[in-house]
């Protein structure tokens, strides 16, 4: 039996078809490409990437911030790109052995997306649009080749080929990642330049009662002042909440870090204007019941964030015996003036900052943010 060739056999329409998907594959993976850099290793100081982040559940810095995200600090995203000019280059060819070949490499990357897809549903408690529109186009580009092609050899010449590119495509995006690594600290002085032309917002009217580190009772006190707005359902604000801990131990001694609730939850932010994280409320009700134990019950609650449950929170809440407090209007109250206490700092998205008086919205990777905080010490000597 005659096997049928796709790439010289195939319909005009799922030709078409399939080069679109191809093409759309590479844009989508140079998208994801860029924003991984964005995340790691961004240039702007007030940068903050939201067109991929539409809520807790679909979000890209969620799985961004991974450790899927990259083999050896190389983006996975690249693959995918890779993949996408494999498939158009059997249309340059035509070749049989190009066409077996791209044949397994879709059923490779199917079974990839479907694992990376588990993956965020069930470690991450996420998903990554613009990486579903990839998986949905690589399953798209699988179900035109098996149902148009009963080509299944695979081309040691072609494979041989793959993998050179693709070593040398990822040679080089490695070396871009050590580059980049090494540009943090020569960018210095950009980056001081910008926070100290950054007008001084000073700090909220009243200080919160809730801290993550405190190396002086009173909040000004501490050369470094750090006040956090932040959401226990926002995946950025957890990053910053694990940053945190690193934050407080290199400078112990010299810093406040304050945390002020800002839940992205119409439960209790008149700004909310839908429903969004809808157990963020919830949360602040139940850290602020528990301000003895903020830290833990703060680190507790981002711990669990991908499984957070209104059950979770309850439970939480019986262990510590501070349900009929969770569910007081008045703790609700409590909530509602200190996301008030925003207001003059126009906050519209989480995490945001006040880094010593300077508003900073989104998550600076630690070694930015340490070239900051260290001017600020050098200064105040």
């Amino acid at each position: 039996m005659q096997k049928k060739s796709f790439y010289k056999e195939g319909s005009f329409n799922a030709q078409i078809i399939l080069g679109a998907i191809a093409i759309a594959m590479i844009g989508v993976s140079i998208f994801l490409t860029n924003h991984y850099f964005g995340v790691k290793f961004p240039t702007n100081i007030s940068e903050s990437s939201t067109l991929c982040n539409f809520n807790s559940f679909f979000n890209c810095d969620t799985t961004t911030n991974s450790p899927a995200s990259n083999i050896a600090g190389v983006p996975i995203s690249l693959f995918g790109a890779l993949i996408g000019a494999f498939l158009m280059l059997g249309f340059v060819f035509k070749n049989e052995e190009i066409e077996g070949t791209n044949h397994l490499i879709l059923l490779v990357n199917g079974a990839g997306c479907l694992l990376l897809f588990l993956y965020s549903i069930f470690a991450l408690g996420g998903l990554c649009p613009m990486c579903t529109v990839y998986y949905i186009l690589s399953w798209a580009a699988l179900f035109i080749f098996h149902k148009n092609s009963s080509h299944r050899f695979v081309g040691l010449k072609t494979i041989a080929i793959y993998i050179a590119v693709t070593a040398v495509a990822s040679g080089a995006t490695w070396n871009t990642v050590n580059n980049k690594e090494k540009q943090i600290t020569q960018i210095a002085d950009s980056l001081l330049d910008q926070y100290w032309k950054l007008p001084n917002l000073g700090k909220p009217a009243t200080d919160s009662e809730f801290r993550i580190a405190s190396s002086a009772g009173k909040f000004d006190d501490a050369p470094l002042q750090l006040t956090f707005f932040s959401d226990f359902q926002c995946p950025a604000c957890k990053a910053l909440s694990d940053n945190s801990h690193a934050i407080a131990r290199k400078y112990q001694g010299k810093i406040n870090i304050q945390y002020m609730y800002y839940p992205l939850d119409h439960n209790c932010n008149p700004k909310m204007q839908r429903p969004l994280h809808t157990l963020a409320c919830q949360a602040a009700y139940l850290a602020t019941c528990l301000p003895s134990k903020f830290e833990k019950v703060h680190d507790d609650i981002f711990n669990n964030q991908s499984s957070l449950t209104m059950d979770w929170l309850t439970n939480y809440a019986k262990r510590e015996n501070v349900l009929e407090c969770v569910q007081s209007p008045e703790t609700k109250k409590k909530v509602q003036e200190i996301i008030a206490r925003a207001e003059p700092f126009n906050i519209s998205s989480t995490p945001t900052m006040l880094v010593n008086g300077v508003k900073i919205e989104g998550v600076l990777p630690l070694n930015q943010l340490y070239i900051i905080l260290d001017d600020i010490l050098a200064k105040a000597k």
